[in-house]
Parts: structure tokens; C-alpha cells; sequence
């Protein structure tokens, strides 16, 4: 009896660390994410493929190239990408603090890093189901700083709260991000559960500047966009000078919260 009981007694704390073992393994996901807003003359058009690795506590997502396509406007412009290495954006989050710090090469920022400090807290869950990449997944609502989402994640994988982009904290990982104006979608192509990568820690740089909040890259934004118009009108009064506001996020005070999830 004491011998069963040794027994049963070992195999649970086997088990326990095996299953804390697997909860913690690194795996990959590779994204297609396409903003095709053609709300203005102001707004931006992307085809990204971006490649996450997260062990669902921290994770590294870097942009690698853009996707062979073409983007129409709502008045039939066309916009071409080819599939050209384009390792620009580099994201680095910290699911359990809600943090995602990030660089973006622009030159308007006196600093490469910038740290936001955000947690998605208003998901409604849907009653829709799909399957993506032979994963079960439900349906949830968000809304994100301009926009109203559709999200797919994988309960399947719930160790992994984490996400395209800056998206994370649903109960499993997202696979499938799309806007209601359908102008944002982000789908999973591939997933890798079994990976002897490791997750990226953030350069040394980076990790002794104190960096900008998100708001405060958005006043800079705000201030080098009026700068260069100025300037340009200056220069040629002929001359229309366009600057996006409207990215993945819509910037303020452009940005009004009256959404409804």
C-alpha cells in the first residue's frame, strides 16, 4: 500500500511537471496582417508578414517582409507589394504587465522605443466558432483605439494569451483578428507548437532607455506631421503634402472612443 501510494505520488508530480513543462514551451506563428483603409486621403494601406514566438508570458514578434498583393482603394487605385525582407518592427511583450514595447523606424522620434502600456479588458464573447490551422476556435468582440474587432483564438492553446500585433490577453491564443469596417485582418498561416527557438529578449539599447509612452509618440507624430505639411506648402504652394493619421491604430486626437464593445 505505501508502495502505491509512493507510486501514484511520484506519477503526479511527473505529470504536473511535464504539464508545466509543455504550458511553458516556446512555439511560433507566422501572420498575415493587411490594413487596407481607404477611408481617406489620409489613410494608410499595409501587407505584412510578421512571425511571433512567444512561451505565453513574454514574446518577440518582428515584421519580416511585405506579401505579394495588391490593394485597391475605394476609387480602384491600386497598391502593390512585392514579398521583398523588410525586418523594420520589432515588438517585445510582457503579457502578464500588459506591456508591448516596440521600435519603428521613423525619423521623427528621438528615440527608437517606444512602451505602451495597455491591457485589453472589454472582450464580449461571441457564439461563433471556426477551425484555423485544425485548431478549434471562438469568437470574441474588442474594441481598439478607433476600431471594432472580430477575433478568433484557440482555447486549445490557452496557455498562450498572446496575438498578432499588439493584440493578447483572450483566453487562448488569437489566430484570427479582423475589423468590423474591414479595413484590418490578421490570420494565422502556420503554427509551430515544437520549436528549439527561444524568445528574443530586447536589445541592450533598449532595455537601459527609458523610451516614450504611447501617447506621447502620438503628440510627436501630431507635431512632425504639421511640421512637414508646413514646410512642404512653404516650399511649392502647388504642392498637396499627404501624412497618414490612420494606421493600425487611429492616432489622436483623430481617435474618438464611441465604440461599442
Amino acid at each position: 500500500m505505501k508502495f502505491k501510494l509512493a507510486y501514484l505520488l511520484v506519477f503526479s508530480i511527473t505529470f504536473l511537471s511535464a504539464q508545466k513543462e509543455d504550458n511553458n514551451s516556446v512555439i511560433q506563428v507566422e501572420y498575415d496582417i493587411i490594413l487596407n483603409d481607404t477611408t481617406d486621403i489620409e489613410s494608410f494601406q499595409r501587407a505584412f508578414r510578421h512571425t511571433l514566438v512567444t512561451d505565453g508570458d513574454r514574446s518577440h514578434q518582428t515584421l519580416q517582409s511585405h506579401i505579394d498583393t495588391t490593394l485597391y482603394s475605394k476609387y480602384g487605385h491600386a497598391h502593390s507589394f512585392n514579398s521583398e525582407f523588410i525586418n523594420k518592427h520589432n515588438y517585445f511583450k510582457s503579457i502578464s504587465n500588459g506591456q508591448v514595447n516596440y521600435g519603428m523606424e521613423y525619423g521623427f522620434h528621438e528615440t527608437e522605443l517606444i512602451t505602451d502600456e495597455w491591457m485589453f479588458v472589454n472582450y464580449k464573447d461571441g457564439i461563433e466558432t471556426k477551425k484555423i490551422l485544425d485548431y478549434k476556435c471562438k469568437q470574441q468582440f474588442v474594441s481598439f483605439r478607433g476600431r471594432d474587432y472580430e477575433i478568433y483564438y484557440a482555447p486549445e492553446l490557452s496557455a498562450y494569451k498572446d496575438g498578432p500585433w499588439k493584440f493578447m490577453g483572450a483566453p487562448g491564443l488569437i489566430l484570427e483578428v479582423r475589423s468590423l469596417d474591414n479595413s484590418v485582418l490578421m490570420k494565422a498561416t502556420t503554427l509551430y507548437t515544437k520549436t528549439v527557438q527561444k524568445v528574443k529578449n530586447m536589445p541592450d539599447h533598449w532595455m537601459s532607455s527609458l523610451g516614450i509612452t504611447y501617447d506621447e509618440f502620438v503628440r510627436r507624430y501630431r507635431l512632425w506631421r504639421e511640421e512637414v505639411v508646413k514646410k512642404n506648402k512653404f516650399e511649392d504652394s502647388n504642392i498637396m503634402v499627404i501624412v497618414p493619421y490612420r494606421d493600425f491604430e487611429i492616432y489622436k486626437p483623430y481617435f474618438i472612443d464611441n465604440h461599442k464593445y
